[in-house]
């Protein structure tokens, strides 16, 4: 390594506008790196559970998901959301899921095998996350930073997740995922 990449690479340990060691959060640095991504899905009005699929990646792909806790966010009533593992489902349709480095969009999609909304699925068993809010609820309070962290799933690859949506009454859920996809280095 020459020694103009070393000092280029030191210059740039340092926030620019403080001049401080910059430290930059994984979340942070996620997002940068192109790794972390997004999905939004909003429910129909309606007081019958909903239901999200989604698929992880194959071993081959080499990626693995960090699976966040859900933003939520209901327009009436109070919801419980739950996460199981290793249950089919079928149907629904593919929902749009974006890179939240909106400048590596085209060149690091994600690559979750299937992500899709309305899907029919029957899970049983104990989930392996579940949470519940009442209306009104900060949609992004336990999703990123360290509380979202603390919370932080490294999901089976290559594996089923169904994703309940359990409504008291009739109300609009807006759910926001955030998870990242990460190369081990190992």
């Amino acid at each position: 390594m020459t020694e103009q990449i070393l000092l280029n690479k030191l210059l740039g340990a340092f926030e620019k506008l403080t001049g401080f060691h910059a430290v930059v959060q994984s979340d942070h640095a996620y997002i940068h790196e192109g790794y972390a991504q997004t999905a939004i899905i909003e429910t129909p009005s309606s007081a019958t559970p909903y239901y999200i699929g989604f698929t992880t990646p194959t071993v081959e792909s080499n990626k693995f998901i960090h699976w966040r806790p859900l933003g939520l966010q209901s327009s009436a009533d109070y919801v419980t959301v739950k996460l199981f593992e290793d249950v089919a489902f079928t149907g629904g349709s593919a929902t749009t899921v974006f890179n939240r480095n909106r400048n590596r969009q085209p060149d690091s999609p994600s690559v979750m095998q299937a992500f899709n909304e309305a899907v029919s699925a029957s899970p049983t068993g104990d989930p392996i996350q579940q949470v519940g809010m009442g209306t009104s609820g900060n949609a992004f309070s336990r999703s990123g930073g360290s509380a979202g962290a603390d919370e932080e799933l490294l999901l089976l690859p290559d594996t089923d997740y169904v994703i309940q949506i359990i409504p008291a009454g009739t109300t609009i859920i807006t759910v926001t995922s955030f998870w990242y996809e990460e190369e081990p280095v190992f």
